[in-house]
């Protein structure tokens, strides 16, 4: 009996009009997700509550904005996190940003005696996560072990940060967003190479958490 190498198989293809609506259903879902990706990420979503978390990288516009929004309200209590900063930053004196941002809080007119910073040690990995670990001990050390706070955070990192706090806090806490515009967003993202790389990185950085980090 001789030796088959191949064989003859049916194969069913698409026709001119399966090509057209294949991609007709590709340009809608892609259009959608280039209009809804952004405000997917950028989540602002905040909770009724008097805790903030300041995240260590927003600007000072940000701090300036949290400042006017909260009107120096001294019933709230600010929790700055944060990394070490970069050695090249533009204040010496400052070597992590966490410290950095409560004093700034504190020079715009918040009350010292709520303005707390909560720095985290340098990693390579899992940044965010380790900086909502040391907020968490910071709240516990201040007598507060479950409630709900809100995350100061800028643009597209919204949604990752929310994720990763709620994954630190678990369910004894409820976290809610305060998202600031990131400064290129408006309303077309691609139109900038820095938008693009914001938006693309977060989504893939965002996924990367949902599906792999689980501490």
């Amino acid at each position: 009996m001789a030796i088959r190498l191949t064989v003859v198989k049916k194969a069913r293809r698409l026709t001119a009009f399966g090509w057209l609506l294949a991609v007709s259903v590709f340009t809608i879902l892609f259009v959608v997700w280039m209009f809804a990706i952004h405000d997917f990420l950028a989540v602002n979503k905040p909770e009724n509550t008097h805790i903030w978390v300041i995240e260590g990288y927003v600007s000072d516009s940000v701090l300036d904005s949290v400042a006017v929004m909260t009107g120096f309200a001294d019933s709230l209590l600010f929790i700055c996190a944060g990394l070490p900063v970069d050695k090249n930053f533009l204040c010496p004196e400052y070597n992590e940003y966490a410290t950095y941002n409560a004093d700034v809080l504190k020079a715009k007119g918040m009350d010292s005696t709520r303005v707390f910073a909560a720095p985290a040690e340098h990693v390579y990995s899992d940044r965010t996560y380790s900086t909502a670990l040391n907020v968490k001990e910071k709240l516990k050390s201040l007598g507060y072990t479950s409630g709900k706070f809100n995350i100061v955070c800028t643009g597209t990192h919204a949604r990752r940060s929310q994720h990763l706090y709620r994954k630190a806090f678990k369910s004894d806490w409820k976290v809610g967003v305060v998202s600031f515009p990131d400064h290129f967003y408006r309303g077309v993202w691609w139109r900038s190479s820095e938008g693009a790389r914001a938006v693309v990185y977060e989504m893939f950085a965002y996924l990367y958490c949902v599906i792999f980090f689980h501490p």
